[in-house]
């Protein structure tokens, strides 16, 4: 397989759900065009960010759908296939494919807390071995608790010349990142999570790009292009800017979404910041502190 040219800011989209929890389609949409006149060089539906755990396989389907009709080919749509069974993986990636997806994002089984090399392999191996598109590998760690190995990575991309770039994020993000660089430096693509956390330094080490929330792409885009032309001192001036986002961001777990959505209905791009249950509602004081954050930063 030739590799694709992913690099650079592909944000991980919300699902836009109105305030029955329904599917806002046109929210969606909304969500995309947004993110694409930000700047975005790719678009991610239904990865963590996107609460794809909370959605039915129908639901999933129908967000690709948006997505892609959306997109209109202007940006390459990477669409999230994890699951935690293989099969229903698979039956997504199919899916992905059937409607022209540009690649799909796959996570390890996340039930299965087997700190198991055969199960991580087995279930990825199957869902590379299962389409044609390109397949990038999100190594959550944070999320899933499963620990995988950077010579697991190896093993997948020796076997499957579809598996093509690796997601990292999780406590070892950095130390990964550099295990990929030395054992299979170019084989993969390499990008950074955690709302673009570490970004600064996963650019420092050679990342090939970022998939951030996909609410403040713009601010996003100026912090990695600054970084990646080396102009250190401008891409501080601008992650100074977006930190107390992101801090607030990983200061709240179970209201990130709320967060993500807050901040995409205040610049004007979505009209209910709703997320399905199960969530930790953002605290009044989280709220205000929201409000203040995205006034001092004088976005649009």
């Amino acid at each position: 397989m030739v590799k694709p040219d992913w690099a650079g800011v592909f944000p991980a989209l919300c699902t836009v759900t109105d305030t029955k929890g329904d599917l806002d389609m046109a929210g969606m949409r909304a969500q995309v065009e947004a993110n694409i006149k930000w700047g975005a060089d790719g678009v991610c539906p239904g990865i963590i960010a996107g609460e794809f755990f909370k959605f039915s396989e129908d639901e999933r389907m129908d967000i690709l759908d948006a997505t892609i009709e959306a997109a209109d080919g202007r940006v390459p749509v990477l669409y999230g296939v994890s699951h935690s069974g293989t099969e229903l993986a698979i039956r997504l990636a199919k899916h992905a494919e059937d409607r022209g997806a540009d690649g799909i994002i796959a996570m390890v089984p996340y039930f299965s807390h087997t700190p198991s090399k055969v199960i991580v392999k087995g279930h990825i191996g199957a869902i590379c071995g299962s389409t044609n598109l390109p397949v990038m590998l999100q190594d959550a760690e944070d999320a899933t608790g499963i620990h995988i190995c950077p010579t697991t990575y190896l093993d997948l991309a020796d076997e499957y010349s579809n598996l093509v770039s690796i997601k990292l994020e999780g406590p070892g993000t950095l130390d990964k990142l550099r295990d990929i660089n030395r054992l299979m430096p170019k084989r993969v693509s390499v990008f950074g999570g955690m709302a673009a956390k570490l970004i600064l330094q996963e650019a420092a080490l050679g990342a090939d790009g970022t998939i951030p929330s996909g609410c403040l792409t713009d601010l996003i885009g100026v912090i990695w292009a600054s970084a990646k032309k080396g102009n250190a001192k401008a891409a501080e001036k601008a992650y100074a800017k977006y930190k107390p986002w992101v801090d607030l961001f990983h200061a709240s777990p179970g209201a990130t979404a709320e967060i993500e959505k807050e901040t995409l209905k205040y610049r004007g791009v979505i009209e209910t910041a709703t997320s399905r249950s199960p969530k930790v509602p953002l605290t009044d004081e989280g709220r205000i502190r929201l409000s203040q954050i995205l006034a001092d930063l004088n976005l649009n």
